[in-house]
């Protein structure tokens, strides 16, 4: 195929891409299995960042028997937001979210291609992270890790996926993060009271594969050190590992649709003859 129409090939699947995700808004939107704001962004993230601000505990167990699950930084930054309601808080994550998948396939119409999984259209109404944490996973393969100390705060597992030289900006962005807890240092004990009493408690249905089965696969992946192993192992790792968190998967693809680019690069150059 020539170079022209390969390009244009891929610019319609990314423009299609996008179509489809706003496709799935629409019908998600008008009676189906979406609503304005999200259903985490009222029942966890809305109410933390409230009962930060208050001086309440963001960690206390709801009537349906949930909690919020992230440390709390998560907590107070959604204080600066919560004020102005749920619905603030759902469209800032549906903005990081087009931002992590942008930065991922670096450029509009690759994110579009990315759209074709239908998880991730459905995480961005959703009002969910977890678009956010496959982006911070991509960024620590690819050297930046103070984003995968964040998300960290929230699932844990992006840690593993930053290199050991750059543990350094991990540890400093990590040490930012607690600074903004320092109003409220009491939440710490508190969360992880309430990290313990959730592994016997999920928010949802799990995919049936017992984190004691994953582990040891992630562990070997993280060890074989490659790229796409390294993206992939952090993302095995994830503690819950609900359906939806099924869209982790991109940052791994991502990373390896990188290789034959980092292969062509580092390649020596011929010497013409």
């Amino acid at each position: 195929m020539p170079a022209s129409r390969r390009r244009l090939a891929w610019f319609a699947l990314g423009v299609g891409g996008w179509g489809f995700a706003a496709l799935v808004w629409l019908v998600g939107f008008q009676g189906g299995p979406f609503v304005f704001p999200g259903g985490d962004t009222r029942t966890f993230y809305a109410f933390a960042g409230d009962a930060f601000r208050s001086g309440a505990d963001p960690y206390a167990i709801n009537a349906d028997g949930t909690a919020f699950f992230y440390a709390p930084p998560w907590a107070a930054a959604f204080a600066m937001l919560s004020w102005a309601g749920p619905a603030a808080i759902h469209l800032v994550i549906f903005v990081a979210d087009l931002l992590a998948l942008r930065y991922m396939a670096r450029g509009w119409v690759r994110a579009g291609m990315l759209c074709w999984f239908l998880l991730v259209p459905w995480e961005m109404a959703a009002g969910q992270i977890n678009l956010i944490m496959a982006a911070s996973i991509v960024a620590a393969v690819r050297g930046t890790a103070w984003p995968a100390a964040i998300t960290a705060l929230a699932k844990v597992s992006p840690a593993l996926a930053v290199a050991r030289r750059d543990w350094r900006p991990f540890a400093i962005a990590l040490a930012a993060c607690v600074i903004l807890t320092l109003p409220r240092l009491d939440l710490w004990p508190l969360w992880i009271d309430r990290l313990v009493w959730g592994l016997s408690h999920p928010l949802g249905p799990l995919v049936p594969i017992p984190f004691v089965v994953r582990l040891p696969v992630a562990i070997v992946l993280l060890a074989w050190g490659r790229p796409w192993s390294r993206a992939l192992g952090a993302v095995l790792a994830t503690p819950g590992f609900y359906w939806a968190s099924l869209v982790l998967l991109v940052a791994p693809a991502v990373v390896w649709t990188e290789r034959p680019a980092r292969s062509s690069r580092s390649a020596p150059a011929v010497a013409p003859t």
